[in-house]
């Protein structure tokens, strides 16, 4: 039998640093979303993709630090992830399922 971790309560504070850092990532992919969408030049593009995953990797130092999660080491990149989810790839989900 294994012994879990015991898991402990979140302050306020933490609670709001979490948030934040989730916040911040939710506003970088739309952005990034919107300037791909939008056809923005490539550096613009660039500079956001930089944003984006610099981002993201502070909200899994939170999650490490604060939760002790780590990230999976296959988990794609937000970036990668929005640039999958465009408005063109709604169509798959409207496909049937076999």
């Amino acid at each position: 039998m294994t012994r879990e971790t015991p898991h402990r309560q979140l302050s306020v504070v933490e609670r709001e640093v979490l948030a934040r850092a989730d916040d911040r990532l939710r506003y970088a992919v739309a952005e990034y979303i919107r300037s791909v969408d939008d056809r923005a030049d490539a550096a613009r593009i660039e500079a956001l993709q930089i944003e984006l995953e610099a981002v993201e990797d502070q909200l899994w130092r939170h999650r490490v630090a604060l939760l002790n999660w780590s990230r999976p080491p296959w988990a794609p990149s937000a970036s990668l992830l929005a640039d999958w989810f465009s408005p063109e790839d709604r169509v798959y989900d409207e496909m049937p399922v076999p």
